[in-house]
């Protein structure tokens, strides 16, 4: 009966969370380049429009 009533972990137990500087640097990368790319893509042209 006691195996029964027992709580059984199915998985292990995860590690406590921890600050990970690699995946900062990946974030923060992401971040700037898409940042980048949003400001060129609205960005106003540097040539005027010539339509003839």
């Amino acid at each position: 009966m006691p195996d029964l009533l027992s709580h059984r972990e199915t998985e292990p137990a995860e590690e406590p969370a921890r600050f990970n500087r690699r995946k900062m640097v990946r974030w923060m990368t992401i971040l700037i380049i898409g940042t980048a790319a949003m400001v060129a893509l609205w960005a106003d042209p540097l040539y005027p429009n010539v339509t003839p």
